[in-house]
């Protein structure tokens, strides 16, 4: 059930929505409760600010001896639902208080020496005592006791006593947790059911996606995603879904066309290599003939081999499975080596390689892959170089990188072309190319070299002049 993002969220709403309804509910209740409680107090406080001023009135009326009748004709005047009665601290106070009190229970609602005490309080107070006492139902009662100011030449303190009942707040709060027990689980029902189907809609374009994605394969790589809205997230989502897709596409068709190249470049040695066997095997032949056979068969085979060694530099680069093995080293000293290593190759040409006079530069990188990196553009540049050409290799350095150029006077590249002579199997000509026995992979091999140095690699070239290879590389 929860493996369901719908599900997820749907419950994740009903939970912040039932908090925040719980919440809100109780502070609503409370602050019922309050503003009830404070209009009960303040109904009981004016009543006994009444009920003294007109106690005051009456007696003045009846000469200031009759505080009996007076009490009787306040009590008969009370509000509705109103409990009052007059005390004196001159008279025992039980007796008075229940004679002169019309009471709405037949239990005594407070005792003597708690009435004493609230005598004493508002005596001293010169202010309404209020008190919440039992006797009115389950609810209880608020009572507010006031001392009523004496009247000249009068010596009795008397006080008013006036109680309402909490039944009705009582009753109104009930009947507002009612409300809340009936509506919650309502409101929560009624969220859960809005929440899933929100839910729904909103992962409806997610949904979608899905099933369009579970229909591409590697067949229909070209196909994209659709998503109405290419601005919101699930947008941007699809866009980025679809750029992966795209990077994926070029993948494979770069794949396809490693795997079309490489076949079709181990193919043809391949088949000089069966071919040659055939013919020295279909009949007998002299020892001379034999050894041009073995001659062939010998330099096809270096040819594989070196096909084979430069594809499996490359997988390893892609995979990333060929860390540097940096070290101090005299990058001069390095070039001068791989001079020596072609002159073989030129001097078959008359090819002169230039390297002489180069200044004393060291660097921190992996001299294995710097002299693979130097020998395959050497080589390269011997190829494309006419008989009787010349290639020259120039040095210098700036306080952050070592510049390496590899210069020639051949055929030169064509514009067109100069973006794409780092692309693996990639031959401008492809018929002297694999004459020349070139693979397409030594100037793939040069620019991994110098990208995994942090370094750069660019072609400067014009047709019919020559061709200049610039490596820079960081100290």
């Amino acid at each position: 059930m929860f493996n369901s993002v719908r599900m997820r969220l749907t419950v994740w709403s009903v939970l912040i929505f039932a908090v925040l309804l719980v919440t809100f509910s109780f502070l609503l209740y409370e602050l019922l409760a309050r503003e009830l409680h404070q209009h009960l107090d303040q109904s009981v406080i004016n009543d006994a600010r009444t009920a003294a001023a007109g106690f005051q009135g009456q007696m003045l009326e009846n000469q200031n001896n009759a505080i009996v009748a007076t009490a009787h004709t306040l009590i008969e005047f009370r509000p509705h639902n109103t409990y009052m009665a007059l005390l004196t601290t001159q008279q025992q106070l039980g007796a008075n208080y229940y004679d002169e009190m019309s009471m709405p229970t037949s239990e005594p609602v407070i005792q003597e020496p708690i009435v004493a005490a609230w005598l004493q309080e508002a005596q001293a107070k010169q202010t309404p005592v209020l008190q919440t006492v039992k006797g009115f139902g389950t609810a209880g009662g608020r009572l507010a006791v006031m001392l009523i100011p004496k009247a000249e030449g009068d010596n009795t303190e008397v006080f008013v006593v006036v109680a309402q009942s909490q039944e009705e707040i009582r009753q109104h709060l009930q009947t507002m947790r009612r409300i809340f027990y009936l509506s919650l689980p309502l409101m929560l029902l009624i969220a859960a059911i809005a929440g899933f189907f929100l839910a729904k809609k909103s992962l409806a374009p997610i949904a979608a996606m899905s099933e369009q994605a579970e229909s591409i394969n590697a067949h229909n790589l070209h196909e994209r995603l659709q998503v109405s809205n290419q601005h919101d997230e699930l947008g941007r989502l699809a866009n980025v879904f679809n750029a992966l897709l795209g990077r994926v596409n070029r993948s494979f068709a770069g794949l396809r066309e490693f795997t079309a190249d490489a076949s079709h470049e181990l193919r043809t040695p391949l088949a000089i290599i069966r071919g040659e066997a055939d013919v020295a095997l279909s009949q007998p032949r002299t020892s001379i003939e034999y050894q041009e056979t073995l001659a062939i068969v010998r330099d096809e085979a270096r040819r594989l081999s070196r096909i084979v060694d430069d594809m499996l530099a490359l997988a390893r680069a892609d995979a990333g499975a060929h860390p540097l093995q940096r070290e101090e080293l005299y990058i001069n000293d390095l070039i001068e080596e791989c001079c020596r290593a072609v002159q073989t190759l030129a001097a078959s040409k008359n090819i002169s390689v230039q390297c002489e006079s180069l200044p004393d530069i060291e660097c921190c990188a992996d001299e294995e892959l710097l002299r693979r990196m130097i020998l395959n553009l050497l080589d390269n540049a011997i190829k494309y170089t006419p008989i009787s050409g010349s290639v020259r290799i120039e040095l210098s350095e700036t306080p952050t990188h070592v510049k390496l150029s590899v210069i020639d006077n051949g055929i030169g590249i064509p514009a067109e072309a100069a973006a794409q002579v780092f692309d693996r199997f990639y031959r401008v000509d492809k018929a002297r190319s694999r004459a020349e026995g070139g693979s397409g992979l030594g100037l793939p091999i040069v620019k991994w070299v110098a990208e995994a140095h942090q370094g750069t690699v660019r072609l400067e070239s014009r047709p019919g002049i020559g061709s200049e290879f610039i490596v820079e590389l960081p100290r």
